[in-house]
């Protein structure tokens, strides 16, 4: 369904100066506070010079209200001292009203001061910005419902004062008590410059000014105003509540927006509640501002400790742009009583056991797929207690019993782990009364561990090679006769069983034989097959992001093993310079697609795996071909400037627009509907210092600055309005992997359809959740890196479990192709290794098959017992520690998540658990699970960027004599 979209890229400014009379409002306190490393809790507010400093600090401010009170504002212009005007001026600069009070305090220096603000605190020690973990980012910018706008600065006159506007609703809501302040913010950020071919690039330049405290250079507001308003807007008549899927306490409460007579408009309102006789604001973050009239505006009332189901009286008053407040509208709620669903917990481990059975002096045991076992000392990883190899949730010795649950259409693998040396082993794994049970074995090749010095440290086993079946027995290669196996006292296989759709529930008995010599062990397999089937369209994605190595044109391989494995590959089909080196011929009007559709269509109608589990299931993500430099030459349309809309002719536009549509029809003729195709920017300006030809204006792929943000957005736009019209049910989706999500304010709501979100944590789910509840729903998914090869494969698991409690659709390791020394050096992305005789698996690729495979459980829970995620998240977190560590080397690095807790036994009980209760309801298969559609609630883009009324101001602009390469 196509949604029409309102506003514009670029609003042009309208005539100045404003109408109206002009007051002047001195700055009566102000502060500069700073988000990196310790300064976050420090405070200025007695510092004679302030600093904006792109996302790294900001300026806080506030004016003497008095004189504003009861007027139509047209229009403001702040009066502003630099302090730098010849190393750093300012250059375009955002102003945002501020949804909590705060404190300015004395400290110079970035000291701490208890009690006043800072970014991580509204009072440091004393109260939050918002909720608890909030920061200053939670209050600004469009998040905590405010307003902002930004504007390009005067140049600095001969005394170093520049001008810019505000936008007056900004004003007008701190006059109207709707706001508590401005945060002013650096737009530009990092600058670079490209003259005569050499490329310099600046990090976030000291953009100094002078504070109120500087006398006669101190800051102030210059204000139009245009006759009084003394009518207040008219009352809300009607409120709904939702209430639905939300946990215990909360509520959506929806309203639209009164009519206002008085000569200006709604702006906002005031909301209150009763809880018995207790009467409380509700905090001015929950509380939205005004649409149009009309317009349907959205409250999520949440981090009030109300009790589950309480009764409440709300109350809600328009307020308009003078600050007239309009009668109650009174209605009695209940919130949420959340989830009382009961939750069966299971589970039974055999004791414990040091007596292992033998066979030709080799002592055998059965541990985890996620163990891991080192083959010279016979430690694992993690550490587990004495006896776990001869009694744990899968084996026991004593019986010589091995066992097993899996639900139809799921992977399920044990370790067969032999400690001693013997020739001529070999491995039977059948199933004989089932034949569509087949198993397979795998033997672990053994990696070197290198220190920082670059010598081994450790040998560890990580990569997987399929055993040949020989005569119904799997024979084990040695060190001797492959030097992929080392000579070693511990050796482990890895034994992989498959249960068909067509299984039939119940118990099924197999058997593992050890043969060494003339000696047999015999081991029981007791297989227990779940009443129900996962479906085959995977609803949570482990999705392997691919580089150079990985191309359709050249064959499937890779895509099939991540097929089995229940991920999917992703290669990005270009480079630096933009330019794929996979794609359908562009004509200028439309696509050559013959090459195109014959290589390429077979992963996109799902024929390329017509013979694995999955049969016949296309892949669910797949990178398009598009860039900033493809199929439309940016080096030909681009002009210097920091922003994407003043940058580029309109026949760029044009034909990228067109460029798009064509695809979209295509993929939407050729009945692709059940891949999501992704446009995404990937590359980086920065990236112009080593590689001449890179061809990104700005940083796209992590943006850092509002520029990056802005040009995201920009060409976001510029997709949607030429896809949606067309796409029909194709999945054409904009696409933006973004590690500093705290700083793209609302500038990407109803823009990008998923976000790729670095190093996540609960500040930035909490602000991706309210986009979805407050504005659409986009998609979210978790990037960073697989576990180093020395850290548990439980790892894995617990990020697929971690990042689906959160509400992602999927987890993606940024690399997952090993290097060419994989496989003698520990390669920590070699998730496949590559191989002359195809592609290989790592026992890691398998624990994100374990992790996506737990999270379809979880998934499925939720359909077929009806239970909101947040009631299973609580569950599931009362069971599994999920909060995880990022280690970083450096800010461009992806990062590695790693969790403390959550051993293979803890996991194994929670999937234990879950398939009992799924088996017990025996659910109908469905082929799809996933929600992969995306709405919008709110059919326009956010009413963010250039203050409409504002003078014409030259912007400032790279230095740059020509971008092409």
């Amino acid at each position: 369904m196509f949604f029409l979209f309102f506003g514009a890229t670029l609003a042009e400014p309208s005539a100045w100066p404003p109408d109206g009379q002009v007051i002047r409002c001195p700055v009566i306190r102000d502060t500069c506070i700073s988000s990196v490393g310790e300064e976050k809790f420090g405070n200025n507010g007695g510092a004679n010079k302030l600093k904006l400093k792109g996302q790294q600090e900001y300026i806080l401010l506030d004016i003497d209200l008095n004189p504003l009170k009861g007027k139509i504002i047209t229009g403001a212009m702040l009066h502003i001292c630099s302090a730098s005007p010849r190393k750093a001026l300012l250059a375009r600069v955002g102003v945002s009203a501020l949804a909590s009070e705060w404190t300015e305090g004395t400290s110079v220096g970035y000291q701490s001061q208890t009690g006043t603000s800072c970014y991580d605190q509204a009072e440091h020690k004393k109260r939050n910005w918002a909720y608890p973990g909030s920061t200053l980012m939670d209050v600004v910018f469009g998040r905590g419902h405010t307003l902002w706008k930004f504007a390009d600065c005067t140049p600095p006159d001969q005394n170093g004062w520049q001008t810019f506007a505000i936008d007056a609703d900004v004003i007008a809501a701190r006059a109207a008590g709707l706001s508590h302040g401005f945060c002013l913010y650096d737009e530009v950020g990092n600058i670079w410059s490209l003259r005569k071919g050499q490329f310099k690039f600046t990090y976030f330049p000291n953009r100094f000014c002078h504070s109120k405290e500087k006398g006669s250079n101190a800051p102030w507001l210059e204000v139009w105003f245009q006759g009084t308003d003394s009518v207040p807007p008219e009352p809300v008549k009607s409120a709904k509540v939702e209430t639905e899927g939300f946990p215990a306490g909360e509520a959506l409460v929806r309203w639209k927006t009164p009519h206002d007579k008085g000569g200006g408009k709604s702006l906002g309102f005031h909301v209150s509640y009763k809880k018995g006789n207790t009467k409380k604001s509700l905090p001015r973050y929950l509380i939205p501002m005004a649409g149009k009239s009309g317009e349907e505006v959205r409250m999520h009332i949440q981090d009030i400790p109300f009790n589950p189901g309480e009764k409440i009286s709300l109350t809600i008053r328009p307020v308009d742009n003078a600050g007239n407040i309009g009668n109650p509208f009174t209605k009695k709620i209940q919130l949420s009583s959340g989830s009382n669903f009961k939750f069966q917990v299971s589970s039974f481990k055999f004791p414990r056991s040091e007596e292992l059975p033998t066979v030709g002096g080799v002592k055998v045991a059965v541990v985890d797929l996620l163990d891991k076992i080192d083959p010279k000392t016979g430690k694992m990883i993690p550490a587990q207690k004495k006896g776990y190899k001869g009694g744990n949730h899968l084996f026991s010795a004593k019986e010589k019993r091995i066992r097993l649950y899996a639900a139809r259409n799921e992977t399920v693998a044990f370790q067969l782990s032999l400690e001693g040396n013997a020739e001529d082993i070999s491995v039977r794994y059948a199933f004989d009364q089932y034949p569509t049970l087949r198993p397979k074995l795998y033997q672990f090749a053994y990696v070197n561990v290198l220190s920082k010095q670059g010598k081994t440290i450790s040998v560890l086993p990580d990569p997987l090679v399929p055993l040949k079946l020989e005569t119904g027995n799997w024979k084990l290669e040695t060190g001797n006769s492959n030097p992929q196996f080392q000579v070693s006292s511990f050796k482990s296989q890895l034994c992989e069983l498959y249960v068909p759709h067509e299984a039939s529930p119940g118990r099924k008995l197999g058997k593992v034989i050890i043969s060494a010599g003339q000696e047999r062990l015999e081991l029981d397999v007791d297989l227990t097959v779940w009443n129900f089937t996962l479906p085959n369209k995977l609803s949570f994605v482990p999705e392997m992001n691919a580089y150079g190595t990985v191309s359709p044109y050249k064959g499937y391989e890779y895509y099939r093993l991540a097929h089995e494995h229940c991920t999917c590959v992703n290669r990005l089909p270009y480079a630096w310079n933009g330019v794929p080196s996979f794609a359908p011929e562009w004509k200028g009007n439309d696509f050559d697609w013959s090459e195109w559709d014959q290589k390429v269509g077979p992963l996109l109608d799902g024929s390329a795996f017509e013979d694995l589990p999955r049969t016949n299931e296309p892949v669910d993500v797949f990178y398009l071909p598009f860039s900033e430099n493809w199929p439309v030459s940016v080096f030909n349309h681009y002009s210097s400037s920091y922003w994407a809309d003043e940058a580029f002719t309109s026949q760029y536009e044009e034909e990228l627009k067109q460029s798009f549509a064509a695809f979209a029809k295509h993929c939407d003729e050729k009945k692709w509907h059940d891949t999501i195709f992704q446009f995404y920017l990937n590359n980086k300006v920065y990236y112009r210092s080593g590689f001449g030809k890179s061809s990104a204006p700005w940083i796209f792929d992590e943006p850092i600055n509002t520029q990056d943000f802005w040009a995201l957005r920009w060409y976001g736009i510029l997709w949607r309005l030429a896809v949606d019209p067309v796409r029909g049910n194709a999945k054409m989706w904009y696409r933006g992997d973004i590690s500093y999500s705290q700083f793209g304010r609302n500038m990407l709501w109803g823009v990008t359809d998923a976000e790729y979100i670095g190093t996540n944590n609960a500040q930035k789910t909490r602000m991706k959740h309210d986009e979805q509840i407050l504005w659409g729903n986009a998609c979210f998914a978790e990037y960073g890196t697989a576990n180093k090869i020395e850290e548990p494969n439980t790892q894995p698991v617990l990020w697929c479990l971690s990042a689906w409690a959160k509400g992602a659709t999927g987890v993606l390791p940024w690399q997952t192709i090993g290097n060419k020394h994989c496989w003698k050096i520990a390669d920590q992305n070699a998730l496949f290794y590559p191989h002359a005789r195809g592609p290989k698996p790592s026992v890691r690729l398998k624990a994100f098959t374990r992790g996506q495979q737990d999270a379809e459980y979880l998934t499925l829970l939720c359909d077929v017992y009806g239970i909101p995620r947040f009631a299973v998240v609580k569950w599931l977190k009362n069971i599994i520690r999920l909060e995880g560590r990022v280690s970083k080397t450096s800010d461009s690095d992806a990062g590695t998540l790693t969790y403390d807790s959550g051993s293979p036994a803890e996991l194994w009980k929670l999937r234990y658990s879950v398939g009992k209760m799924l088996s017990d309801r025996g659910p109908e298969y469905k082929r799809n699970m996933a929600k992969q559609k995306t709405s919008r609630y709110i059919k326009k883009w956010p009413d963010v960027g250039y203050v409409p009324v504002s003078p014409k101001v030259e912007p400032y602009k790279p230095d740059c004599d020509s971008f092409k390469p």
